[in-house]
């Protein structure tokens, strides 16, 4: 379980930017060649499970001679790359993000904010924690000695 505190600076580097990624990329899906895609395109180079291949005694050599040995490509090759990092959706989605779009109150507060502001109604019970629709209680007053002006059904 994580503490509150690394919790809360989780929730509040969370970007919730499904819709302006979904534009940006309904925008994009009818051009050809399919430049930028919401899935950044995967570099098998900069995966972490996958370094230890890159590293090995055989595959250095044939990286030299392709050119691949300074962090590579993905599949789609440098410019999908580039246009990824540097592409103007990439770029709206930036500023976008850098502005605080994507954030708000229940987002920041997380699962914290679910029960923090409760208005209790009226239980069973009624109003004052009592039930007030028994025979002996239409017949009395308030046990508090007051007469309410509440209905008493």
């Amino acid at each position: 379980m994580a503490r509150p505190r690394a919790c809360l600076q989780l929730e509040k580097d969370f970007v919730l930017d499904c819709v302006a990624v979904g534009s940006v990329a309904r925008a994009y899906g009818s051009v050809r060649p399919k430049l930028w895609s919401a899935i950044p395109p995967y570099n098998a180079q900069q995966d972490p499970h996958a370094c230890r291949y890159f590293r090995s005694r055989p595959v250095l050599p044939v990286l030299r001679r392709t050119d691949q040995d300074h962090c590579g490509t993905s599949r789609d090759g440098w410019i999908v790359d580039y246009f990824h990092i540097f592409g103007q959706g990439q770029r709206y989605l930036n500023r976008r993000n850098w502005a605080g779009a994507g954030h708000s109150l229940q987002q920041v507060t997380g699962h914290d904010y679910y029960n923090a502001h409760l208005k209790l109604g009226p239980g069973p019970n009624g109003r004052f924690g009592y039930r007030r629709n028994t025979p002996a209680l239409r017949q009395r007053p308030s046990v508090f000695g007051e007469v309410t002006p509440f209905p008493l059904y």
